[in-house]
C-alpha cells in the first residue's frame, strides 16, 4: 500500500514540556487509523500539527504528492460540533461554499451518499445534531482530499446515532478510498471502524 502521510518522532511542547514526543505514525491510501488516549494527552493537538493548524517542535511529517485530487486546500476536518454553518444558507449551499468549483453533479452525489437529499434545503436549525455532522463529512468530501481528519466527530451524539453514522462513514470511505485518521476515546467505537488502533500514553 502507498503511504500518504508518514509522521517520524514529532514532537509538541506546552510549557517547556513534551505533551506529545517521538510519535510514529503511517497512514496509507484506503484506510482508517484510530488514535485512542485519555482525555488531554494530545490527540486533537496531534490531529491539528497533522492537518497544519498548528506548529511542532520537533520530528516530521511528510506528505505524498497526491494527497489532494482537486483544489489546493487545508486538509479537511470534521470535528465535534459543527458550529461552523452559516444558519442563513442550505444544506446545499453550506456544502457548496467549501468548494465553489464543484459541479452539480457532484453536489448530488455527495449529498445522496450522506443521506441528506430529502434535507438539502433545509437551514442550520432545522437539523438534528446527525445531520449536522452528516454535513460536515460532505463538506470535508468536497475539498477532494484523499486524507479526511476527524476529530471526534460522534461525541456528542446518542448510541443510536454514532452506529449509525459509523456504519455512514465506512460505506462513504469504500466508496471513495478515502484514508481517515479518525481520533476518539471510545473504545468500542475505535474496534467497530478502525484498520489500525494507535494509543497514546
Amino acid at each position: 500500500m502507498k503511504p500518504l502521510i508518514t509522521v517520524t518522532k514529532l514532537g509538541k511542547k506546552f510549557g517547556g514540556d513534551y505533551i506529545i514526543k517521538d510519535f510514529n505514525l503511517v497512514l496509507y491510501e484506503n484506510e482508517i487509523v484510530v488514535i485512542m488516549g485519555r482525555s488531554g494527552i494530545g490527540k486533537s493537538t496531534l490531529l491539528n500539527i497533522i492537518g497544519k493548524l498548528e506548529p511542532h517542535d520537533t520530528g516530521e511529517i511528510m506528505y505524498d504528492d497526491s494527497v489532494f485530487d482537486g483544489i489546493g486546500v487545508p486538509f479537511p476536518f470534521v470535528f465535534q460540533e459543527m458550529e461552523t454553518l452559516l444558519p442563513w444558507k442550505t444544506v446545499r449551499q453550506n456544502i457548496a461554499l467549501v468548494n465553489p468549483k464543484a459541479s452539480a453533479d457532484s453536489l448530488d452525489d455527495l449529498i445522496e451518499s450522506v443521506g441528506l437529499t430529502a434535507h438539502q434545503d433545509k437551514y442550520p436549525h432545522e437539523l438534528s445534531g446527525g445531520m449536522k455532522q452528516r454535513v460536515g463529512i460532505a463538506r470535508a468530501l468536497i475539498c477532494a482530499s484523499k486524507v479526511l481528519l476527524m476529530d471526534e466527530p460522534f461525541g456528542s451524539l446518542d448510541r443510536e446515532m454514532r452506529l449509525r453514522l459509523q456504519e455512514l462513514l465506512l460505506s462513504i470511505q469504500k466508496k471513495y478510498a478515502l484514508s481517515i485518521l479518525f481520533v476518539t476515546h471510545d473504545e468500542e467505537e475505535a474496534k467497530q471502524i478502525g484498520n489500525r488502533i494507535l494509543t497514546i500514553e
